[in-house]
C-alpha cells in the first residue's frame, strides 16, 4: 500500500525527490492502473538492491490499516496485471514468486498490510 492517495503517489514518483517509484500503481475505487516504470527497467520499491533488479512492482492505493482501501474491484485489476506480468516473464503464480514488500529481505516496508488477503489475491492472479 502506498501510504497516501493515488494522485500523490504518482506526483512522488514523477518527482523522484523521494527516491522511492514503482512499475505500476493500482487505484482502489475504480482499480485503474499506472504505469510508471517501464519493466525492463527498474524501479525503487522493494526495499532492497538486489530485488529492485529483479522484481516488478506493483503498489496499491491506501494505508495499510484502512482496510476499505482493499476494494474488490483494486484486488481483480491487479491480479490481471499480476497473471498479465507472469505470463509475460515466466514466472510461476505462487506465493513464492508474488510476495508483498514486508517479505522482501532486508526491506523495512510494511504492506501490503494484515488486511491484504493472499489467498484471494492468488486465487484471482490464477484464474485471470
Amino acid at each position: 500500500m502506498t501510504q497516501t492517495a493515488y494522485r500523490k503517489t504518482l506526483f512522488l514518483f514523477e518527482a523522484g525527490r523521494k527516491k522511492v517509484s514503482a512499475h505500476y500503481v493500482v487505484r482502489s475505487s475504480d482499480g485503474h492502473i499506472s504505469q510508471c516504470v517501464r519493466e525492463s527497467d527498474i524501479a525503487w520499491h522493494a526495499g532492497n538492491w538486489e530485488e529492485n533488479e529483479r522484481s516488478i512492482g506493483i503498489e496499491h492505493e491506501g494505508w495499510v490499516d484502512e482496510p476499505s482501501y482493499y476494494t474488490d474491484v483494486m484486488y481483480e485489476a491487479s491480479a490481471k496485471l499480476t497473471a498479465a506480468i507472469c505470463a509475460r516473464h515466466g514466472i510461476p503464480k505462487d506465493r513464492a514468486h508474488i510476495i508483498g514488500h514486508h517479505e522482501v529481505p532486508g526491506s523495512d516496508h510494511t504492506d501490503p498490510g494484515p488486511h491484504w488477503d493472499w489467498a484471494r489475491y492468488i486465487r484471482l492472479v490464477n484464474a485471470a
